[in-house]
């Protein structure tokens, strides 16, 4: 998927779908958005935790669809209108052609992208690194991470006088 202007001027997303293509009118970060929120998640969160579970802070792949592991990367920073959204599970190859990078896809294509082979390449890896742990995280049952102790109960009681015991919860909290 990438950033493309239609004849108005309007920034729209050209995705690739097996052998065609579609011109949706959307920019590409609101596309993903969207899709992300018709499964009851947003982009804010996919970018917030794939940064927290890589320690990485910029140009982060996503995980666009956790159910069927559907991983996004961005060729530079996805704030720019010429981002291009790679899915690795579509990458066949990747070669050098001087300082750019040959991306061959499964669909039999390829497009040859402004990025040196390595950093292209560490993309990717870092792509298959998020899916590969999310997917893990998800299947995988494991202790644990975070207990918070359970609130101490204390009943409120009416005292004779009419009034309720909260002076005892001061007490409670000075232990």
């Amino acid at each position: 998927m990438l950033g493309e202007y239609d004849r108005n001027g309007k920034l729209c997303s050209r995705i690739m779908v097996e052998k065609t293509t579609l011109l949706v009118d959307r920019a590409p970060l609101n596309l993903l958005d969207d899709t992300l929120k018709y499964i009851g998640f947003d982009l804010r969160g996919a970018m917030a935790g794939a940064k927290f579970i890589l320690n990485k802070t910029v140009k982060c792949p996503i995980i666009v669809n956790p159910y069927q592991s559907v991983c996004l990367f961005p060729s530079k920073s996805p704030q720019k209108h010429d981002c291009i959204w790679f899915n690795p599970e579509h990458i066949i190859n990747t070669k050098a052609i001087g300082n750019k990078t040959e991306v061959a896809f499964s669909n039999g294509h390829f497009m040859i992208v402004d990025a040196k082979l390595t950093a292209f390449n560490n993309k990717l890896q870092t792509a298959n690194q998020l899916k590969r742990l999310t997917t893990e995280r998800g299947i995988q049952a494991s202790p644990l991470l975070f207990y918070l102790e359970p609130p101490k109960k204390h009943q409120l009681l009416k005292e004779k006088s009419g009034k309720y015991n909260f002076d005892s919860l001061k007490e409670e909290n000075k232990k």
